[in-house]
């Protein structure tokens, strides 16, 4: 039984270890969006908040980053109390290592238009997106 939780212990701390070494301060994150043109767009978005919080670098490709930020959109319209008739988004940020192993899952950011976010549902999916990275890694 010892060996069973000294196992279990080790593994956490291994996974625990990745996490901090590729996820740190200073180290270069690629950026990886879906085709559609929302997923360009937010995507776009996404790498000049990045740029301006200035945690991670922004890698233009791939080989040259430390992890890839995988963005997944979830886009949803019609006429509901908060949308005003216009397209709801919703942004996750999937990190994860150069073998595609998953590092770190973030929730879904939701935003829908309305006049406080200028009835700019991605900018403001990307801005909540932002503040829980802020919130989790500064």
């Amino acid at each position: 039984m010892k060996k069973i939780i000294l196992l279990i212990f080790l593994l956490q701390s291994a996974i625990g270890f990745a996490q901090e070494t590729s996820l740190k301060r200073g180290n270069s994150v690629y950026i990886e969006a879906p085709k559609s043109d929302i997923g360009k767009s937010a995507a776009g978005e996404l790498q000049t908040a990045l740029r301006d919080w200035d945690y991670w670098k922004v890698a233009s490709s791939k080989k040259d980053a430390d992890f890839i930020l995988k963005l997944d959109t979830k886009i949803s319209g019609g006429v509901t109390w908060t949308s005003w008739g216009g397209k709801s988004v919703a942004l996750s940020a999937s990190m994860r290592d150069k073998n595609d192993g998953e590092i770190w899952q973030s929730e879904y950011y939701k935003a829908s238009p309305n006049g406080s976010n200028g009835f700019d549902s991605q900018s403001a999916a990307v801005k909540k997106l932002v503040r829980g990275l802020k919130k989790k890694f500064n």
